[in-house]
């Protein structure tokens, strides 16, 4: 081929040219440090991968903060936790310390965890989002946890029915497990993800049995232990986790709830799932005050709206060369705070009653001063 055939081409193949950046799975070049069986990556790999600049600033507890023009990375010694822009994330392993003072993150949580949340575009098996299954919790007999001002099972369908109206204004196509107040199976439940494609699923619930921590919080899949039997969902452990945190993230946001932190289990809903899929937890019910925000319409509306912008942020950064976009007003990380207890109002002090000689007092003390203002006078003449 002539160069004059070749330069209309240019344009098209600068791209393919252009080195691409290091997936996570090239991490295992890196050299690690183990501790206890379990591989680590040293903060500096992480700065020079990610370009990121340290903070001169140290956070309490010793925490330390990493960022670039798009996000920020805090670690802290000896903490099961992380912060990504601000938003809390729980991680597998704690964060380590090597005999110089580095802070280390374990390759598990790098290449499970941080690096799909930072990077989704380079995750594996990824698929256009075409159809969102969205799961009400409980159903039927099953009313899961229940007070007298909610009802798990029912809010959780008014909360998807709602959800699913803002998601088909999008152009998205949704489905939910059940569109009525019946028994749905964890198996059933399954089915019907697995019936669908190019799809993520999103289970709706509420959380219960403190009265005294309110918050959001969001779960998925628990990446696979050493020694365990890979589930299914451990397929979509990356993509797990970036949906995981934008719906997190953007909840957060959108309704200025606590921040309970993004966290792993062991679900079997979450284990046995066919594509993405996350659980969130959208408020405590058996808290009075968070109660009474989930019960109002506007704080439901509130919800619809971050986690439809959730969905499509995960949609969006699943594309080539895009990344979460995380919500610019990011939250500090809120310790859950027990409502405090009501006062007894005071008594309303009695009124005095004046006395009745003050009047009199004053138009004496007033002629005493006239009558010496006339002595003077008359000792000038």
């Amino acid at each position: 081929m002539k160069a004059r055939h070749i330069l209309p081409l240019l344009p098209a193949l600068l791209p393919l040219l252009t080195p691409m950046p290091l997936h996570a799975d090239e991490a295992m070049e890196w050299q690690a440090t183990t501790l206890n069986g379990e591989k680590y990556y040293g903060l500096h790999l992480l700065r020079t991968f990610y370009k990121l600049t340290t903070s001169d600033k140290k956070g309490k507890d010793g925490e330390q903060m990493t960022r670039n023009s798009a996000f920020s990375l805090g670690l802290t010694p000896g903490k099961r936790e992380a912060t990504i822009s601000g938003y809390r994330v729980r991680l597998s392993t704690p964060v380590a310390q090597d005999a110089s003072g580095e802070l280390m993150v374990s390759e598990t949580d790098f290449v499970k965890l941080i690096d799909p949340i930072l990077r989704p575009t380079y995750i594996n098996e990824r698929r256009d989002i075409k159809t969102v299954i969205l799961d009400p919790g409980h159903g039927g007999t099953d009313s899961g946890n229940k007070t007298p001002l909610l009802n798990e099972s029912v809010y959780t369908l008014q909360l998807a029915q709602e959800l699913a109206e803002e998601l088909k204004k999008q152009g998205l196509n949704v489905v939910l497990t059940r569109n009525g107040n019946h028994d749905v199976s964890d198996t059933e439940r399954v089915e019907v993800a697995a019936n669908c494609h190019n799809a993520i699923f999103i289970s709706l619930h509420l959380n219960g049995g403190r009265s005294d921590v309110y918050g959001v919080e969001t779960y998925t899949t628990a990446p696979l232990a050493a020694g365990k039997r890979a589930m299914e969902g451990n397929r979509h452990d990356a993509a797990n986790a970036a949906l995981a945190f934008a719906l997190h993230s953007h909840m957060v946001a959108a309704t200025k709830a606590p921040d309970r932190a993004l966290r792993r289990a062991y679900y079997t809903l979450l284990n046995t799932m066919p594509c993405p899929a996350a659980m969130v937890m959208v408020g405590y019910c058996t808290n009075e005050k968070e109660a009474a925000n989930l019960a109002a319409d506007t704080y439901r509306a509130e919800l619809v709206k971050g986690l439809a912008a959730g969905i499509i942020t995960f949609k969006n950064a699943i594309r080539p060369g895009a990344q979460i976009t995380v919500p610019a007003a990011a939250p500090k990380p809120q310790p859950p705070a027990p409502i405090a207890k009501p006062t007894t109002p005071e008594k309303p002090k009695q009124a005095t009653t004046p006395k009745k000689n003050s009047g009199s007092a004053a138009k004496n003390t007033s002629k005493k001063s006239s009558s010496k203002g006339k002595n003077r006078r008359r000792n000038r003449r």
